[in-house]
Order: C-alpha cells, then sequence, then structure tokens
C-alpha cells in the first residue's frame, strides 16, 4: 500500500462531504468539484498528494510559515511591455488596418 493511501481516502471523503452535490467525481486521480465563478460555474480539479518532504507542524492556524518551502529566491514580478515592443505592436496593427 502506498504512504498516505489511507490518508488520502479520508480526505477525499472530507472533500465529497463538504461539496456534496457540487462534487462532480474522479477522473485521472483528480477529484472534481463545481465552483461558482462570478455568476458562472466552472470545474475545479484537485489532485491529492502526500508530500516527502511535509510543510513545519507548528504553523499558526490560517498562516503559512513559508520558511521551509523551496524558493527560487525571487518574488513575483509582472511582464512590463517595452517601448520597443510597443513601437512594434502598432506597427504591426497599422500594417493589419487594426
Amino acid at each position: 500500500m502506498a504512504r498516505g493511501s489511507i490518508a488520502k481516502t479520508v480526505v477525499e471523503e472530507k472533500i465529497k462531504a463538504a461539496f456534496g452535490s457540487d462534487f462532480v467525481g474522479i477522473s485521472d486521480k483528480k477529484l472534481y468539484v463545481q465552483a461558482d465563478d462570478g455568476g458562472e460555474k466552472v470545474q475545479i480539479a484537485i489532485s491529492l498528494t502526500c508530500p516527502k518532504v511535509p510543510l513545519n507542524s507548528n504553523l499558526e492556524a490560517n498562516a503559512m510559515d513559508m520558511s521551509n518551502v523551496a524558493t527560487t529566491g525571487t518574488a513575483f514580478q509582472p511582464a512590463e511591455i517595452t517601448n520597443e515592443e510597443t513601437e512594434n505592436i502598432k506597427r504591426m496593427m497599422a500594417e493589419l488596418g487594426l
């Protein structure tokens, strides 16, 4: 029996109970649930795994201590369009008559 298989079954049952009629089913080892996305129903696929390295068990409720999580050392930075890219877009739009 794979490590965590009993725990995954327990969590799966909790997810089914929590989502009730919004629980869609299981396919390709993923649990599918429905959720409201601003007035539209969408499906969310949930994949359950038992990590080799668990998060710190001393986490405070509702606050994640990410000190033991591997990171790249860089924060997410949204892409910025350069002046050259802006000019290329304008040129292409003009050529396409847009």
